[in-house]
C-alpha cells in the first residue's frame, strides 16, 4: 500500500459519512476516500438530516435525564441536610457534611423532605 505524504492529506477533500448502527448509536466518519468507509459494526449510512435529527433527539433525552438526576440529587441532599438538623447538628456543620449551599431557612416543602 502506497503512503500519501502528510502535506497532500492536509489539502485533500474530505467527505463525511453519517451512520446509524443497529445498536441505536450513530456517528459520523470523515475520510478523504471517494469510497464509503467500512463500518466497524452492523449499521447503515444515513443522510445528514437524519443524523442531525438523531442528535437532536439524543440531546433532548440527555438533558431530560440530567435534569431528573439533578432533581433526585437535590432531594437526597435536602433530606440528609434536614435529618442532620433534626439531630441537632448546627446549620454550618450540616451544610459542610451534605454540601447543601441553598437557601436558609429552608422553604417549607409541606413535609415532603
Amino acid at each position: 500500500m502506497d503512503r500519501i505524504p502528510f502535506e497532500e492529506l492536509q489539502h485533500a477533500e474530505r467527505r463525511t459519512f453519517y451512520v446509524q448502527y443497529e445498536d441505536g448509536s450513530a456517528g459520523l466518519i470523515e475520510t478523504t476516500s471517494e469510497e464509503p468507509p467500512l463500518l466497524s459494526k452492523p449499521g447503515a449510512f444515513i443522510n445528514e438530516d437524519a443524523y442531525m435529527e438523531l442528535r437532536r433527539v439524543w440531546e433532548v433525552a440527555t438533558a431530560e435525564l440530567v435534569d431528573a438526576l439533578q432533581a433526585a440529587d437535590l432531594d437526597r441532599l435536602l433530606k440528609d441536610f434536614r435529618a442532620l438538623l433534626d439531630l441537632g447538628i448546627p446549620v454550618e456543620s450540616a451544610r459542610r457534611l451534605t454540601g447543601y449551599d441553598g437557601a436558609w431557612p429552608l422553604p417549607d416543602s409541606g413535609g415532603d423532605v
